[in-house]
């Protein structure tokens, strides 16, 4: 059983990036699909994953803080039977959701808008959660949706 998750930056999915696209067509089938709830990235994410792969797990983790929630995952109609949406206790910050989003994986893969070392990714949780992710041993790819798009391959 393959539990793949996703950290995605809320920038550079609007339209969704083909570079993402081509990834996620080239990822490994899996089990359960882990995702984030948060607008842009973590919205497209767990849209494009349910919708792809209908017969898998999807676990969405909700933060505490919900002020950058897609409403998409608060919907009653969304269909329970294949997703579980799990909130974190209140006075929990997104680290806590970051690790959450690693320790319920196999594998993570990351989709952060820049690279690392730019200034624009000084208070990243998505690359707070690929460095975790890196830090388990979990870290599968990474690669970023905004220009010049430097990427990570496996274990990067």
């Amino acid at each position: 059983m393959l539990a793949l998750s996703f950290t995605a930056s809320r920038q550079g999915f609007n339209p969704p990036p083909a570079i993402a696209l081509g990834m996620l067509a080239g990822l490994p089938p899996a089990s359960r699909y882990v995702t984030g709830a948060c607008r842009g990235g973590d919205a497209f994410l767990g849209r494009w994953l349910l919708a792809n792969h209908p017969g898998a797990e999807h676990i969405v983790i909700v933060p505490a803080d919900r002020s950058r929630v897609d409403a998409w995952w608060l919907d009653p109609a969304l269909p329970r039977a294949k997703v579980t949406v799990f909130a974190m206790p209140p006075g929990t910050a997104y680290k806590d959701r970051n690790a959450m989003l690693v320790k319920r994986a196999d594998q993570v893969t990351g989709f952060p808008a820049f690279p690392e070392d730019d200034p624009r990714s000084a208070r990243s949780g998505t690359w707070q959660a690929i460095r975790m992710a890196r830090a388990a041993g979990k870290l599968l790819q990474w690669q970023c949706v905004l220009p010049p798009y430097p990427a990570g391959g496996p274990q990067a």
